[in-house]
Formats: structure tokens, C-alpha cells, sequence
């Protein structure tokens, strides 16, 4: 009897192993066959694509080719980067329905190197620990993208992130028209020349031309940019600005209440300037007051200290923003991780036009206050030196205007020697514009350079810049792409380490260099602290879970070993 029930459990094992077996087989040759199901679960959704991206590839005219040259066995951190791209360009053919169509290339001839080479994509140092060695290797990372007779390189991929950025970006460019905007020319401000370089180097999907605003501004300009303009506009040139706004045209009005001069012979200060726009804005419900928004809640900056050492101290003319969730939401603040605003002016807010919609986008803290003066001093300093002014925060920062808004001018005016500037009393179209208190996170002192070689790295200053940049221009595919590519937020160093930096500062002061020693001594052990802590996290997370699953697995082995035991035939 116990004979035949082990030959009948042996042949209902070996049924259920065939049946799962064939379970496995067909799983895999449907998998070969159709695209398989992939659940992306990072708040950015960082190894999936975004709508805007699979859209695009969805609706291709014609076949788009990428080449991706990569040299193999390249050493770390790079041997794992051809199986991220390969991963994420396969995304895109699937989502393409056969229109693009993807080649790796190990160029270990001189053929293909030449090939590489044609196609703008040049070998690349690499060094490489060999035996105790340190050797130099050289290698391929980029891809070319061709679409008719069209291409566009990524000469060098450093990592995958941003890197569905770029690729949608180049596609976009390549199969689409590029879109123009306009950069008001004159008074006193940054040019695509100087000051606004790096801007225009990431613009890739638009064509910027200056703009004279004392003439009739082209009305096929999908936004019109003022950027941190330190003379006078004539009241000419703001109805020439108010009537292309009327005829359905987007603006952003970016600084214009003081100037910025950051190599100054006596340190960084800022002066405050009169540019008119308020008599524009004001209409619309938004000034801008000259003013520096100074918060408790900011950035850090490099300061000489004890013994010429450079010490981070805390910077209040940079507030680092706290975003609530219905900012977040908004296309130009979309999931940015604790965005700046340097040397911003407060905005003076009141009721927005009837038809319109009034967005505050940014707040300082409640812990923030106000500079004035005509000369505003900007050096970084010790924490105790910096004094909160009895005109305290928080303050409006940035804000956007949506709708159909009035003119801000009732009558038309005339030229002389000209014709009259007419506008609508009523914009003819709903239309945007975005009015920021500071044009700093445009410009060359605080957008990350271009490199020599590859594509600027994304970071929040560069994000907050190209999503103003779409919201304006109604392009905002982008935008939710773009959010997966910023760098996430830094970690909070600790006060033990702050405390210690402080305590050297107010020692040095009183010229106690025995004190001075001590604190930076501290110093010391508190990051040597906190580095080990991070070490312990690190190890945790590698060893803790699978020891965890172990012990769990040991557990339902020992419990199911019990209950064989108790079994009765």
C-alpha cells in the first residue's frame, strides 16, 4: 500500500514538473514573439519611457536609424552602460511599430572606427586598473540618429541619465519644423553673445533671434523672452511688446529690478535698476519691487576661512524653494527637486484680469526677508553677520498669468513720423506669460557649461530654464521627460559637521587658533561619522535582505520538515 501512494505522489510530481516546464516554455516563445510586459516602479518612472517619448516614436513618417557605437569590455563604471542603452533603444523600437531601427557597433577594426568617426563620434580615454597598473584605454560611446536625409550625434554618452532627454530631443528636431522665439535685443541685458551662451547652446528645438521690441515684433513667434534688462523700455516699446501679446503671444519677463555684478572690485553687489516693465505688468496684476530676497532656507556658498581654507556657509541671497504639490503639478516647476532662485526680487501680487488665472509658482520661506539699498552688498559672510530686516517673508517669487488678458494700454499712441501702434483690448487667443523676479537661472553664472565633448549634464537650474522655455512656447512634451533626468536632491549634511564649521568661524574671529584646531577637529570626526554611517546603510541594504530572505526560507523548511513528521498515511 505505501508502494503504490509514493509511485502515485512521484507521478503527480513529475506531471506538475512537465506542466510547468511547458508553462516556462510557451511564457518564453510568446515572449519572443511579443513584447513583454515590463512594471516600472521609481517615482520617475526612470527605466520606462514617457508618454511624450512613446508618442513620438508611435507616429513616425518614415524610418528613423540609430547607430550606437560602443567599444566592448570598456572598464567601470562604462562596462554597464551599453546594456542600459540597449535597453532603453529597444523601448523606442517597440513603441515605433518597425519605424526605428537600432544597430550596435563594436568598432574593433579600423573600418568601423572610421565609420565612427564619420558619423562625428570620436574615441574617448578611458583609465583602467590592470595588475596595480593604471592604464589608458581608448573606446566608443555615442549614436547617430538619421531620418531622411537628416542626423544628429550624440558623440559621448558619461551615463543614461538625461539620456531619453536627448534622444527624444534629437528626434524631435529631426523630423519636426524648429519652433522661433525671441529674445528682446538692447537695454543693458545678457546676449546670446555674451551672458547667455550656455542658453542658447541647449535651445536646440528652437530658433532664437534678437528682437527689436521698437518694432512691430513678428507675430509667428511662439514666445517672447526679456532677460534681466537694466535700461529704461520707452513706452513705444512696451505697446509694441503689449500688442504682440494681444495677437496671442507668450511672454516672460525674466528680472529688470536691479543688476547683478558678481566680479565687483569690492565683492559681489547688486544695484537696482528701472526698466518700465511695471507699467506693462501692472495691468496684469504683478510688479516687481527692487529688492533682494535674502532666506534662512538657502543655498551655500564658499567663504575664505581659518588659515585660508575654504568654508561652505550658508548663502540666504539664494533660496533653495519649497515647492507644495499644486507647484509641482505646474509645467514649469514640474517635479523639480528643490530648485534656486539666486538674487531674485519679491513680486508685489494682486487680483488677476477677469478670464485669467494668476499661478504663484514660487515662495520664499517664512524665514526670509528683504534687501534694499542702492548699493546691496552680496559677499558671502559668517551666519551671525547676515541681519533679517523688519520686511519679512514669505515673498511671491515667480509667478504665471494664463488667459485671455486686457491690454495694458487704453488708448493707441502715435509715432513720429509713423503710424499709429494699435493693439486688441482683449488678447485675441489665450495666452501665457511668466514673470520671475530674477533672470540669474538663465544665464551663463549659474547654467552648467556645455563640455567639449557630449551634451550639457541636466540639473535643476538647466531644467527650470528649458521647462519656462516650453510652457511659453506651448511645448511641453518635454517637460515630464526632462523631469526624469535631473539629479536627485542632495543629502542634508549633518549639524554635527555645520555646527563644527560655525564653531571654526566665531573661533577664528577671536583669533583662537587653539579653538580653530579643536573645531576642525570635530569637523573631522563628525564626516568620518557620517561616512560610516552611510557605509553601514549601504551594507545593510546589500547583506540585510537576502540574510532576511534566508532566514525566512530556513524558517518555512524547518516548519514544513515539522509537519511531515506529524503526517499520518
Amino acid at each position: 500500500m505505501s508502494s503504490k501512494i509514493q509511485k502515485r505522489a512521484a507521478s503527480e510530481s513529475l506531471l506538475f514538473l512537465l506542466f510547468i516546464a511547458g508553462i516556462l516554455i510557451l511564457l518564453n516563445v510568446l515572449g519572443a514573439y511579443f513584447r513583454s510586459p515590463r512594471i516600472d516602479l521609481t517615482s520617475n518612472g526612470l527605466f520606462s519611457l514617457d508618454e511624450g517619448s512613446k508618442g513620438l516614436a508611435a507616429n513616425l513618417d518614415d524610418r528613423l536609424e540609430i547607430n550606437a557605437y560602443f567599444t566592448e569590455n570598456l572598464p567601470p563604471p562604462f562596462n554597464a552602460t551599453e546594456r542600459q542603452v540597449r535597453d532603453l533603444l529597444s523601448e523606442y523600437a517597440a513603441a515605433s511599430n518597425g519605424q526605428i531601427i537600432v544597430r550596435f557597433v563594436n568598432p574593433d577594426d579600423e573600418e568601423k572606427q572610421q565609420a565612427a568617426r564619420a558619423d562625428g563620434i570620436q574615441p574617448v580615454a578611458h583609465q583602467k586598473i590592470e595588475e596595480d597598473q593604471v592604464a589608458v584605454v581608448e573606446g566608443y560611446r555615442g549614436m547617430v540618429l538619421r531620418y531622411l536625409d537628416q542626423s544628429r550625434t550624440i558623440p559621448v554618452i558619461q551615463d543614461t541619465t538625461g539620456l531619453e532627454y536627448l534622444i527624444t530631443s534629437a528626434i524631435k528636431e529631426l523630423v519636426g519644423e524648429r519652433t522661433p522665439i525671441g529674445i528682446v535685443s538692447g537695454h543693458g541685458g545678457p546676449t546670446l553673445q555674451q551672458g547667455l551662451t550656455s542658453l542658447r547652446s541647449v535651445l536646440d528645438l528652437y530658433d532664437v533671434p534678437e528682437v527689436d521690441a521698437s518694432q512691430e515684433i513678428d507675430g509667428s513667434l511662439a514666445a517672447l523672452l526679456i532677460i534681466g534688462p537694466q535700461e529704461a523700455f520707452t513706452e513705444d516699446e512696451l505697446r509694441r511688446i503689449d500688442q504682440y501679446v494681444m495677437r496671442g503671444g507668450s511672454l516672460g519677463v525674466l528680472g529688470g529690478a536691479f543688476a547683478v555684478d558678481l566680479a565687483g572690485a569690492a565683492g559681489p553687489s547688486a544695484r537696482p535698476v528701472s526698466s518700465g516693465l511695471d507699467d506693462l505688468l501692472g495691468a496684469w496684476g504683478v510688479t516687481v519691487q527692487s529688492k533682494i530676497v535674502a532666506d534662512a532656507r538657502c543655498s551655500r556658498a564658499p567663504m575664505r576661512g581659518p588659515f585660508g581654507l575654504q568654508v561652505l556657509v550658508p548663502y540666504p541671497p539664494i533660496p533653495v524653494l519649497q515647492l507644495d504639490d499644486e507647484q509641482l503639478a505646474h509645467p514649469v516647476m514640474f517635479r523639480l527637486a528643490s530648485p534656486m532662485l539666486p538674487f531674485v526680487a519679491p513680486l508685489d501680487v494682486g487680483e488677476a484680469p477677469s478670464d485669467t488665472t494668476l499661478t504663484v509658482l514660487a515662495r520664499s520661506s517664512q524665514d526670509s526677508w528683504s534687501m534694499s539699498g542702492p548699493t546691496i552688498a552680496l559677499e558671502p559672510r559668517d551666519p551671525q553677520d547676515w541681519r533679517m530686516t523688519a520686511d519679512a517673508g514669505p515673498f511671491d517669487l515667480m509667478v504665471a498669468i494664463e488667459g485671455r488678458l486686457p491690454s495694458a494700454f487704453a488708448a493707441p499712441v502715435t509715432e513720429e513720423g509713423g503710424s499709429e501702434v494699435q493693439a486688441p483690448p482683449v488678447a485675441e487667443h489665450e495666452v501665457r506669460v511668466l514673470v520671475s523676479g530674477t533672470s540669474t537661472f538663465l544665464e551663463d553664472s549659474f547654467m552648467p557649461p556645455r563640455p567639449p565633448q557630449g551634451d550639457v549634464q541636466m540639473n535643476a537650474a538647466l531644467a527650470l530654464a528649458l521647462n519656462a522655455v516650453d510652457w511659453l512656447a506651448a511645448d511641453s512634451d518635454l517637460i515630464a521627460i526632462r523631469a526624469k533626468t535631473i539629479e536627485e536632491p542632495a543629502l542634508d549634511i549633518p549639524d554635527s559637521v555645520l555646527a563644527a564649521e560655525d564653531t571654526a568661524l566665531a573661533a577664528a574671529e577671536q583669533g583662537d587658533e587653539a579653538g580653530v584646531e579643536t573645531a576642525l577637529a570635530k569637523r573631522k570626526a563628525a564626516i568620518e561619522s557620517w561616512d560610516a554611517k552611510k557605509r553601514a546603510y549601504r551594507w545593510l541594504n546589500t547583506l540585510g535582505i537576502p540574510f532576511l530572505v534566508a532566514l525566512f526560507g530556513l524558517f518555512r523548511w524547518r516548519q514544513r520538515a515539522n509537519k511531515k513528521k506529524t503526517l499520518k498515511l
